[in-house]
Order: C-alpha cells, then sequence, then structure tokens
C-alpha cells in the first residue's frame, strides 16, 4: 500500500480535480505505526493529520486518578475529527491517541498547513470535514446516551458482541483484558470483573488469561439488552 492507494480511499481525494489530487499526493508522507505508538497527545499542537489506510487508533480521555473512556476509533478509511478542528481552529488537541496494541496503521500524513489551505479553497475538502464531523457528533451522542441511560451489564455485553462479530468476521475467542474493556466504557475493572464473571456463571462467556471465549451468543444478546 502507498500513499496514492491509501488516499484513493477518501472521497474528498477520489473526487478531487486532477490538479488538486497532485498537490496533494507530493505532500503526502505514507508511514507505519507500530501497536502502542502514541499518535497525538492532550495538549499538543496538531503538527500532522494522518489518514488511516489500515488498523485502528484509538482516540481517548484520561482522567486524573488513571481511569479512561474512549471517545471513537479511527479505522480505515477514516481520519480523526478532533485533528482537522485543532488544524482548522488552532486550539491544542483535547484527547489522546494510540495505536491499539493489536494492530499496527499505515497512514498517509498531511501537513496541517496545507490541509488548512485546501479546506478553505476546496469545496470537496470542506465536503469531507463536514461529513466527518457529523459522523462523530453522531457516534459521541451515542457515547453520552449510553453512559448516562445505559446500564454497565448490557454496554459490556453489547461491547463483547461487537468484538466478537464486528469488521465482517465472526470470531469465538478474542484476545482481550479486564482493564481494556473497562477503559473502552470509562469504568472501573473492578464492575467489569464482577459482570464478567456474571456472564460466565449463566453460561454466555468462558473466561481466560487476557481472554473472553463466547459459548452462547444469544444468551449474551439477552445481557446487551437485544433480545425481548
Amino acid at each position: 500500500m502507498d500513499s496514492h492507494a491509501i488516499l484513493s480511499q477518501f472521497e474528498f481525494y477520489h473526487n478531487a480535480p486532477t490538479a488538486l489530487q497532485k498537490e496533494i499526493l507530493s505532500h503526502a508522507q505514507f508511514t507505519t505505526l507500530e501497536g502502542g505508538v502514541e499518535v497525538y497527545r492532550e495538549g499538543e499542537t496538531c503538527q500532522r493529520v494522518a489518514f488511516v489506510g489500515d488498523g485502528s487508533i484509538r482516540v481517548f480521555k484520561r482522567h486524573d486518578g488513571g481511569r479512561e473512556i474512549t471517545l471513537y476509533h479511527v479505522r480505515q478509511a477514516e481520519s480523526c475529527i478532533l485533528t482537522a478542528s485543532c488544524v482548522l481552529t488552532g486550539k491544542r488537541y483535547p484527547a489522546t491517541a494510540v495505536v491499539e496494541a493489536e494492530h499496527t496503521v499505515d497512514a498517509v500524513i498531511l501537513p496541517p498547513e496545507q490541509f488548512h489551505r485546501w479546506v478553505h479553497e476546496h469545496q470537496v475538502v470542506r465536503d469531507y470535514v463536514f461529513s466527518m464531523m457529523s459522523l462523530r457528533i453522531a457516534d459521541m451522542m451515542s457515547l453520552i446516551e449510553e453512559i448516562t441511560f445505559g446500564k454497565m451489564d448490557n454496554r459490556i455485553a453489547h461491547f463483547l458482541i461487537e468484538k466478537f462479530t464486528g469488521e465482517g468476521t465472526f470470531l469465538r475467542s478474542i484476545h482481550i483484558t479486564h482493564e481494556q474493556i473497562a477503559d473502552e466504557l470509562g469504568t472501573a475493572r473492578e464492575v467489569v470483573s464482577r459482570l464478567l464473571k456474571e456472564f460466565e456463571r449463566a453460561g454466555a462467556l468462558e473466561l481466560g488469561r487476557g481472554r473472553v471465549r463466547m459459548i452462547n451468543e444469544r444468551l449474551l444478546r439477552a445481557f446487551a439488552g437485544e433480545l425481548a
């Protein structure tokens, strides 16, 4: 995969006039980021705009006490709206973004000053930013609703179902720790461990060291509130 192949996954590049495509490509820098690498740090200025071709970046907030909550993931053919917002407004990055440990990320990096200019000068780039903003606002509203109104057992079960069945695959076993689940959902590890034990006792899951195995999908969906 090269810069052109990655950028071609994005509508603003695919639909851009040839001259703009050439200009964007001339400023593009291909990079591979290893699992665990910090892409953006809370409070820093945004010195790069990343467009993901493959892999996953987790964007999250960390509380002073060490607790974390995932805001969203930046996956294939996506970019980070917080980065774009910082570039356009001159604000500092308000979260932390890290390549997920089990992934490497192939991405294209574009310089912020050029991206800022393209947004102002080209409708096709502006449309992309507004579309990305709309999708992330919907994601954040859903997250707020889950945190405010959702029961934690429902949220954990729903999260696990997405892990087992997401990205067009069906897995019987996933490698994930109780701490990682807690960080994703913004709760305490002890809460996660207690509820996972309840799921296991009910026969929905089998727990191992750093691993969760699905035993009964229907029962897990019932815990998620998906079945009447």
